[in-house]
This record gives C-alpha cells, sequence and structure tokens, in this order.
C-alpha cells in the first residue's frame, strides 16, 4: 500500500511537472521580442555648415576638450586661460566662450598632443 501511494504521488508530481513546463513553453513561444526597428526609415541630409579648415573651431567644441585636458592628455589655454590636471572648473568662467569662434594651435613632442591653444 505504502508503495502505491508512493507511485501515485510521483505519478501526480510528473504531470504537474509536465503541464507546468508545457504551459512555460506555451507562453515563451507566444511572446515573441519585437526587434527595435529606427525611428527613420532613411537616413536625412544635412549639409555641413562647419568651415573646411580644421584649424577653426566653435566655443563649443573647445568646451567638449576640457575633460581630457582635465584627465592630464594634454594641456588646453582658452584665451589664456590654462587647463590640465590641476584646473579648478569652479575658478573659470566660460560664459563667452560658446558661440565664438576660435583658431587653435597645437603644439606637439615626439608625435603626442602636449598643448593645444585657442584664441579667437
Amino acid at each position: 500500500m505504502k508503495t502505491a501511494t508512493q507511485f501515485l504521488l510521483t505519478l501526480f508530481a510528473w504531470i504537474m511537472f509536465v503541464i507546468g513546463g508545457f504551459t512555460f513553453l506555451r507562453l515563451e513561444a507566444d511572446s515573441t521580442v519585437q526587434a527595435s526597428r529606427p525611428e527613420q526609415a532613411t537616413v536625412a541630409l544635412a549639409p555641413y555648415t562647419g568651415t573646411g579648415d580644421l584649424k577653426k573651431v566653435s566655443g563649443e567644441q573647445l568646451i567638449g576638450m576640457i575633460p581630457q585636458a582635465l584627465e592630464g592628455d594634454y594641456i588646453l589655454v582658452i584665451d589664456g586661460i590654462v587647463f590640465n590636471e590641476e584646473t579648478d572648473l569652479d575658478a573659470v568662467d566660460l560664459r563667452g566662450v560658446p558661440g565664438a569662434a576660435y583658431e587653435l594651435r597645437v603644439t606637439r613632442t615626439n608625435e603626442m598632443v602636449t598643448e593645444i591653444s585657442a584664441a579667437r
């Protein structure tokens, strides 16, 4: 009797396992992941409005160069203000930089950029 009860409990457990497994597989098969599609189907044409001279950059581009100067990759000088790993950004006023046009002068040592100077 004990063996028959144990067999029926094992059979019931296997039936429940099979029902749960098939339910899981059916739900997984029904819920397909939607592939992401680009919001714009074609590439929009946008004319380049900058200058062909690579030594001339905007103030916004110069501000984008400040984090690398703070990391010590090079010394950046904007209108006489030196940016390097010792510069405190709280003490620097950059309000006049965006919107202005700058001309760059790059100093290299052993093919490595050591200083970038920018003047209006």
